[in-house]
């Protein structure tokens, strides 16, 4: 197993991602000696075999981007005769990190608060994030005015 932040051989830029060919994913896994490499970065998650190694990008436990903003992690059990992944989803309180966002003196609140609230989405440019609305329905609404009320009220 190889374990990076982006790509073997990159810390930053352009990541791994599930839009990208099978052709592209060789050539950033080009040179890799391990079965498997796990990825991180884009925050968004992927589980991919090409050729002969197994390319998964894990998500994010504290800033996920995916459409219903839960939380993505992967469990490894390895031994001699192999491995297993066992991928985990759970539900993430957003509105309580807005809360301590909020009330925090953090240099860049309002970016922060977009990303817990799923307004920033993945653009087409892999490892960069552009501004975009995501749908509210009205019980989103309610819910979001609810709990900015409870926040409110925390202090």
């Amino acid at each position: 197993m190889l374990g990076v932040h982006a790509s073997p051989g990159r810390d930053d830029g352009p990541g791994i991602e599930p839009q990208h060919s099978d052709g592209d994913l060789e050539q950033r896994l080009a040179g890799c000696q391990a079965d498997v490499v796990i990825v991180g970065h884009t925050h968004v998650p992927l589980d991919r075999q090409v050729g002969k190694i197994r390319a998964i990008n894990l998500g994010s436990v504290s800033n996920p981007v995916t459409p219903g903003l839960q939380a993505t992690y992967v469990l490894l059990d390895a031994d001699a005769q192999g491995y297993r992944i066992e991928w985990r989803c759970v539900d993430y309180d957003w509105e309580a990190v807005i809360c301590a966002i909020k009330q925090s003196r953090h240099p860049a609140p309002s970016f922060l608060i977009s990303l817990m609230r799923g307004e920033r989405i993945k653009s087409s440019d892999p490892g960069w994030l552009q501004a975009g609305r995501r749908a509210e329905n009205q019980k989103e609404k309610e819910t979001r005015a609810y709990h900015n009320a409870r926040c409110r009220r925390r202090g």
